[in-house]
């Protein structure tokens, strides 16, 4: 009941776990994500994202929009030598994208 109460909310919090994002946002973070970010507009580039990686789609990333495609987008982590972002799996599509982070702390 509180798990789908909770995706019912226009905003979410996470805790980063990898290095990817390294240094903008470091492992042990918490982001405060507004998902309503992109319930009437789309990610622009430049953007932080939480994901649902698209080969297990129950894991969560943390990444940049890097372009558009229409309704996908390619998505990268700031710490190159450590990410795994499109570069690995390809454009990811608009529904994946959980929403926009708006702060860490």
């Amino acid at each position: 009941m509180l798990r789908r109460l909770r995706a019912l909310l226009p905003f979410d919090r996470f805790i980063v776990e990898g290095e990817s994002m390294a240094p903008s946002v470091s492992p042990g973070e918490r982001v405060f994500v507004i998902k309503a970010a992109y319930w009437f507009g789309k990610p622009m580039p430049g953007d932080l994202v939480v994901l649902r990686d698209p080969r297990k789609p129950e894991r969560l990333l943390i990444k940049r929009i890097d372009e558009a495609h229409g309704n996908s987008y390619e998505v990268a982590g700031d710490n190159v030598d450590a990410s795994t972002d499109s570069r690995t799996f390809g454009p990811v599509p608009a529904s994946l994208i959980l929403g926009k982070v708006w702060f860490r702390y």
